[in-house]
This record gives C-alpha cells, sequence and structure tokens, in this order.
C-alpha cells in the first residue's frame, strides 16, 4: 500500500512538473501558426517595388509578418492560377491585373471586399478605379495604381521657338501637345523627318498592343467594342474610321514599327527618336530613367486626343490597373484588409508613387511633393478627370480572346494591305459574337 502511495506521489509530482512545460510548448505551437507571414503574390513590376517600400512599416506598426513571392510577368498569371487549382491555397494576397479580376471571381478563388469600401464613405470617389472593379454588385478589386493611354511627347520640341514659328506658318494655329485628333495627325506629320526623327512612334508588332491603336481611336470617336448586351459593335462606321485612322498614323513612323511591340517602341523613343509616342502614362519612368533614357526631363504626357466635334463631351480611354484582391481561401481576412489599407492610404500611396507607380487616389496626386517630383502628375490627373475609364479588353472572361484573338490580328491584317476594313471588321465582329453565343451570352 506504501509503495503504491509512493509510486501515486511520484505521478503527480512527474504531472506537475511536466504539465507547465507542454503548456508552454503547446502555446509556443499556437504563437508560432498565428505569426506565419501573411503571404502576398506579385509580378516583378516598378509599381511592385513601389508598394514593397511600405512592407515595413506594416509590420512595424500591425506587429504582422509579411512574407511576398514574386513571379515574371509573363507566366504570373499561369502560377497563380496553378495554386488555385491544384488546391494549394498557398497566397492570402494576389496582388493583380484589373483584366484578372472577374475570372478569379467567377471561379471563387478570391472573397468579395464590400467591407473595406463600406468603411471610407470617401474612397469611390477618390479612387476612380473602382467603377471598374465590382461583378454583381460586389468589389474583388482595390486598385493600388492607374494609368491611361495617351501620348507621350518631346517638350524640348514643342516648346522650340523655331519649331513654333515654323509649326503656325504651315498649319495656322500654335503648337501645343495634341488636343484633338485633328491636331495629332498635323504634329505627326510636321516633325516627320525619317531618318533622323519620325512623327510618331506606334506599336505595329500583331499583338494587343497593336489593337489600342484602333481602340483609341474607336473610342475617341464614341465607338465600343461590345453594348450593353455583349454584341459587337465596333464593325460600324466608326469602326471603319478608326481602322484606317489607325493605317493612316503608320506614314508618320519608323518603318520598323510594324514589328514594335510596346518595349521597342518606348526604346525609339527614349534615345530621342520620335517627337511623341503613343503608349500610356507608366512610360514617362523609363523616359526620365537616367540609366536608360536620352531624354530624361525633356518629355511629358497628354491623354489621348478626341476628334474635335467631341467638344467636352466624356468618352472612354484606356484605363490600365493593378490592384489587390484576398483569396478566398485566406483565414488572416482582417490582418489582409488592414495590409491593403496601409498601401493604398494616400500618404502612402504619394510616398511610393516616385519608385514607380501612379497612385489610385486622387487625393495621392495632389500631393505637391509628388508633383514636385513628378511634374506631368497633373497631367495624367486630367487625362483621368475628362474621360470614362475603359479597360483595354471587356471585363468577362473571354475579353482577352475577343482583343488578342480577333481584333489584333482584324488591325494587323489591315495595316499589311491584306483587305478592306468592311470586311475585316465584320469578320471580327462575326467571331466575337460566335464566341460569345457559344458561352451562353445570348
Amino acid at each position: 500500500m506504501r509503495k503504491n502511495k509512493c509510486i501515486r506521489g511520484i505521478f503527480l509530482v512527474l504531472i506537475m512538473l511536466v504539465f507547465p512545460v507542454m503548456v508552454i510548448i503547446a502555446g509556443g505551437a499556437q504563437e508560432a501558426v498565428e505569426s506565419d507571414p501573411l503571404q502576398l503574390v506579385s509580378e516583378r513590376g516598378t509599381h511592385t517595388e513601389a508598394w514593397k517600400t511600405q512592407m515595413e512599416a506594416f509590420e512595424s506598426e500591425s506587429g504582422v509578418d509579411l512574407e511576398i513571392t514574386q513571379h515574371p510577368y509573363a507566366n504570373y498569371f499561369d502560377q497563380l492560377m496553378l495554386s488555385y487549382t491544384s488546391g494549394q491555397n498557398e497566397y492570402d494576397v494576389p496582388y493583380i491585373s484589373l483584366l484578372w479580376y472577374p475570372t478569379l471571381a467567377n471561379a471563387g478563388y478570391i472573397q468579395p471586399l464590400n467591407d473595406f469600401v463600406d468603411a471610407d464613405a470617401t474612397l469611390p470617389e477618390d479612387m476612380p478605379g473602382l467603377q471598374s472593379a465590382s461583378l454583381d454588385g460586389d468589389i474583388y478589386f482595390i486598385p493600388y495604381m492607374n494609368e491611361v493611354g495617351g501620348i507621350v511627347y518631346r517638350k524640348d520640341l514643342f516648346e522650340d521657338e523655331t519649331e513654333k514659328k515654323n509649326f503656325k506658318a504651315e498649319y495656322g494655329y500654335e503648337l501645343t501637345p495634341p488636343k484633338t485628333l485633328e491636331q495629332y495627325e498635323d504634329i505627326a506629320a510636321f516633325f516627320h523627318r525619317p531618318p533622323e526623327l519620325y512623327g510618331v512612334t506606334l506599336m505595329g508588332k500583331r499583338s494587343i498592343f497593336l489593337a489600342t491603336h484602333f481602340m483609341n481611336r474607336l473610342w475617341a470617336h464614341g465607338g465600343n467594342l461590345l453594348d450593353d448586351d455583349f454584341e459587337p459593335v465596333f464593325d460600324s462606321e466608326i469602326g471603319v474610321k478608326s481602322l484606317e485612322e489607325v493605317k493612316d498614323f503608320f506614314a508618320y513612323t519608323n518603318p520598323a514599327a510594324y514589328s514594335y511591340d510596346f518595349q521597342e517602341a518606348l526604346t525609339e523613343f527614349k534615345m530621342g527618336k520620335s517627337a511623341m509616342a503613343e503608349l500610356w502614362t507608366t512610360a514617362m519612368f523609363h523616359v526620365d530613367d537616367p540609366e536608360g533614357s536620352q531624354i530624361v526631363g525633356k518629355a511629358s504626357f497628354v491623354g489621348f486626343p478626341k476628334p474635335a466635334d467631341a467638344g467636352d463631351e466624356k468618352r472612354p480611354r484606356l484605363f490600365i490597373s493593378w490592384g489587390f484582391a484576398i483569396s478566398d481561401a485566406c483565414e488572416r481576412k482582417e490582418e489582409a484588409l488592414d495590409w491593403i489599407a496601409h498601401a493604398t492610404a494616400s500618404d502612402a500611396l504619394a510616398e511610393a508613387a516616385p519608385l514607380g507607380t501612379i497612385p489610385a487616389r486622387i487625393s495621392a496626386m495632389n500631393d505637391a511633393d509628388l508633383i514636385a517630383e513628378l511634374p506631368w502628375i497633373p497631367a495624367f490627373q486630367e487625362a483621368l478627370d475628362t474621360c470614362i475609364p475603359t479597360p483595354i479588353v471587356p471585363l468577362i472572361p473571354e475579353g482577352m480572346s475577343i482583343v488578342n484573338g480577333f481584333v489584333a490580328p482584324m488591325v494587323s491584317e489591315f495595316i499589311s494591305g491584306n483587305g478592306s476594313a468592311e470586311e475585316l471588321l465584320a469578320g471580327a465582329a462575326a467571331s466575337t459574337r460566335e464566341l460569345l453565343e457559344q458561352n451562353g451570352y445570348y
């Protein structure tokens, strides 16, 4: 009996000694789980490098660790989809293109963010990109950066007194950055002095970049790719006029421009070989980079012009945006929302912008220090304020197929002289309608 009591006493002592250790170990394991980094994923690009500078401050203020995985843009979307379709779900906060969120939302891979917008009554007016971020009444995408389609131009040429005098003598009005499509063509013709200088740089390689030249003009003339019922409407008189104008403008380019994509076009302009380039706003970061540009400080930006008869009417203009979403499998939504709130705060956006991004908030664009560092920001804001921001492809899962598969080849065939505008437009519209009909849109 005494022996049993002794054994029980020893057992109790052991329990008393071991149990606290087990509690400490268990508590440590729980703490380790709770402090696992919030997983961010992004492409490799200048605007990602800009917001990455805000990660340390967030970690310090919130006590939440962040970890980021980056993929080259060329395969980023495929890598993201592989993570979702394989069930790995290793990413909490993906940084994505505006064009991707409808596909991800429809598949159930990202979750609604309505509570983020509801928490800030000023957000819808301060963040114009939100108007393109909803699907069936739910917000799935919080913009971080945005840009619009337009023209980067050589300020040094436009401000040269001899050039101004000669232009006015030839065309009868002052040389300024083009305010109308008609002025745009006059200026391209005036500065076209091959091979030393070309009037404009365009992107003629069969790709989505070439398609933007057609869509810029289609929108400027008041047209669109699809109507509200998803019927293709670009095979119209406006479509014919827009397509013909694209071909006309190639008369003022370097002959090599027929093989250019974005990078080749940007390089030509940075080397000072053209007076204008039809690109979008972030080209300015590359133009002002002393490591790769010969015209640093000599360029600015203007939104793509409308025809003179459009007056002050707001019309669509190419709009590009990247921003944050939250994976549906993310179990730490509040922490993810806190990170997004931190990164997209006005002061954080203004601070990061000079590193390679254009703020998604108007209040950030009005920051005096930012304007001093990026003096073309007010021109960008004017371009955004005076248009209907319109994504580069329709925000439906088939949008990229329509632009890449039907519109871009149609433009390429026309500028190469392989068919009439009417025939090519009709064929592209018919293919678009067939695709959407097969997918149940009608």
